[in-house]
């Protein structure tokens, strides 16, 4: 395990709640002031549709400038759209972003399948559509964004994720029979998706390591529902993602990249912190500074 002196250099914050109001520079300095080593972008900060192609590259430079790695660019659109116009519209837009990001050295994008429950509009699969039917047209528009993330040099990291189609290890199952083998095609981990639905996050780990290019710290406690009311994403070590068991099986599999906090502890965020994103990703810190006891000493080099 890691001596008091070690510490891990690759935690990253993925600049979400608040962060998304505040100018990137901004976002950036605070991170890098508070100990992390990265950052992931999301499209609040990195939007092709409003933005030239020198201010996207501006923010990798600015990023890396401020001492900060770019560990992703998250745009996880809704791919379970039946319009097929906005369909062609979020892969062109996934697409657009992932050059974007390649052009500046960044080749990670995370996406997921959709529906995305939590936003409005999303469909309801199995009320207002089959899911056979449903899985048909996410499929069909995930091989055309993997083949232009392909074209551009980038790799579209799957986040199997609460609500979608691709929400657990079997489900994900569907998408590694049918692009395991695509250049593309990469996975981005986030156990509290896994642990929620009580999949083994060891054995997910090794079946997956081919494929992981980057890891999420979130954890959860709490059971599916079909609202999702039954569950929360607590702080980092109240939920049920055993973090021991994580990191030595990243570590047996030779994982050696980024670790991004997607903070989502929502009701603490607002009663607790006021709605402070600076407290949240400090906060955060505290917590994978603690974690770091918990980690091998091969994943702390």
């Amino acid at each position: 395990m890691a001596g008091p002196a070690e510490e891990f250099k690759r935690w990253g914050f993925l600049a979400c709640v608040d962060y998304e109001n505040w100018p990137a520079d901004k976002v950036a300095a605070t991170l890098a002031s508070q100990g992390y080593n990265a950052v992931e972008w999301s499209l609040a900060h990195f939007d092709p549709r409003r933005m030239s192609a020198a201010e996207l590259a501006g923010v990798i430079t600015m990023s890396r400038d401020k001492g900060l790695e770019v560990s992703a660019v998250t745009v996880q659109q809704d791919l379970v759209c039946l319009d097929a116009e906005v369909l062609d519209e979020r892969i062109a837009l996934s697409i657009d972003a992932a050059a974007a990001a390649v052009q500046s050295g960044v080749k990670v994008v995370n996406v997921l399948t959709g529906p995305n429950r939590w936003e409005d509009g999303h469909v309801d699969v199995g009320a207002k559509l089959a899911e056979g039917k449903a899985w048909g047209i996410m499929l069909d528009a995930y091989e055309r964004m993997l083949d232009g993330f392909a074209e551009v040099g980038a790799e579209a990291a799957l986040e199997p994720c609460w609500g979608g189609l691709a929400h657990d290890f079997h489900s994900t199952g569907v998408l590694l029979r049918r692009f395991g083998t695509h250049p593309a095609f990469a996975i981005n981990f986030d156990p509290s998706h896994f642990a929620l639905v009580r999949d083994d996050i060891n054995w997910v780990i090794r079946e997956l390591a081919p494929y992981i290019r980057h890891v999420h710290i979130k954890d959860v406690a709490g059971t599916p529902g079909h609202e999702g009311r039954e569950f929360i994403f607590p702080l980092i070590g109240e939920g049920r993602v055993n973090w021991s068991e994580m990191f030595n099986a990243l570590d047996a599999v030779g994982y050696r990249g980024f670790m991004s906090v997607e903070f989502e502890a929502y009701r603490y965020y607002s009663a607790i912190l006021k709605n402070d994103p600076g407290k949240a990703s400090e906060i955060s810190m505290q917590q994978l500074r603690a974690l770091e006891a918990y980690m091998p000493e091969g994943l702390l080099k």
